[in-house]
């Protein structure tokens, strides 16, 4: 949201400041001018600077008349919120004017409530003084848990509370959206406190462990565990391509007596065959290695793979990286995060 519709929502919230002195006659005729420019800009559709030639008449002499104008034109740019401000504001300048004018706002007003997208966000009471971002913008903390009117397409949103860790969401909307998201606020885990006192005997703490290249279960680095798994796998594989290795060359040697007796063909038909029993032991010998070395190349590339990822890991994986799963509890919850340090 931009910083012009966050101004116009708390605009919203508090109220519009009165008008200022009446203007000299130069500045009314400079304002009717930039009136005149304004209208030019909306006739060609460039609402942008209709708005901008407005804003400096306003800035002059505000009117319900300049200030229904602009409404329109941040209407026509998607600056909704903005627009449903300057249509109130422009209700509130209209007292006399003509009924026919001052017609025109209850419907102005009443489709722009219904184009507007909202969002509420819920925080669970457990968190005090929480706050909210929206877009970087501070808003104020008693719209938590209330629809936020907001100008159609892509927000952020930062809710933080003291001791939790702040919750980061981006949500894209549309008009007419009425959006409710949860703001889940996880309780930071808490530091151990120093000491040079010397505790008491009855007082026990439990400190938070070290981040530490140690695993709970018997003290060995993690790196260690990697190296070992990968070591393993990398000779699991060339086992695997050695035994199919052996396998096929004893296919070859089932396929090499088969073909001697059989003559010189190397495939033969055992329902036409002189020998059916051989020449469907030669078929099934020649099928057999042929799948034997493909599984035999398939456990040599396992093995290289693996191997490769044992010397990556010894190069690139320094001893003093440093990885602990600390846990936290609160009344009703317990989490586990990981912490790595470098």
């Amino acid at each position: 949201m931009k910083k012009g519709s966050l101004a116009c929502f708390l605009a919203l919230l508090l109220g519009t400041p009165p008008a200022t002195a009446d203007p000299a006659s130069a500045e009314i005729v400079l304002a009717r001018a930039l009136f005149t420019e304004a209208r030019l800009a909306e006739d060609a559709k460039d609402w942008a600077l209709a708005a901008s030639k407005l804003r400096d008449a306003i800035a002059i002499k505000e009117t319900g008349g300049l200030r229904f104008h602009l409404a329109y034109c941040e209407e026509q740019q998607g600056l909704l919120v903005e627009a449903l401000v300057d249509y109130e504001r422009s209700d509130d300048l209209t007292a006399g004017s003509t009924e026919e004018f001052r017609a025109q706002l209850p419907a102005k007003r009443e489709s722009l409530r219904r184009r507007i997208p909202t969002i509420t966000l819920l925080v669970p009471p457990k968190p005090s003084n929480p706050s909210l971002a929206v877009d970087g913008h501070i808003m104020p903390a008693a719209v938590l848990g209330k629809p936020i009117p907001l100008n159609p397409g892509r927000h952020t949103f930062v809710v933080s509370a003291p001791e939790h860790a702040p919750f980061t969401t981006q949500i894209s909307l549309n008009e007419t959206d009425a959006v409710v998201a949860n703001a889940v606020l996880s309780l930071l885990p808490k530091r151990p406190l120093v000491s040079t006192l010397k505790p008491e005997p009855a007082s026990v703490a439990i400190a938070q462990p070290p981040i530490s290249d140690v695993s709970a279960s018997n003290g060995l680095p993690t790196r260690t565990y990697v190296l070992i798994g990968e070591a393993v796998v990398a000779l699991g594989a060339v086992g695997v391509g050695i035994g199919y290795s052996l396998l096929a060359s004893s296919a070859d040697e089932t396929a090499d007596r088969a073909l001697n007796q059989l003559g010189s063909s190397s495939a033969c038909n055992p329902q036409s065959s002189d020998n059916p029993q051989l020449c469907a032991d030669l078929n099934r010998a020649n099928d057999d290695r042929k799948t034997d070395r493909v599984i035999a190349r398939i456990g040599f590339i396992g093995a290289g793979v693996a191997a490769a990822s044992f010397v990556g890991t010894l190069i690139f994986w320094r001893p003093s990286a440093k990885v602990a799963i600390i846990p936290s509890f609160a009344p009703g919850t317990a989490q586990l995060s990981v912490a790595t340090q470098f």
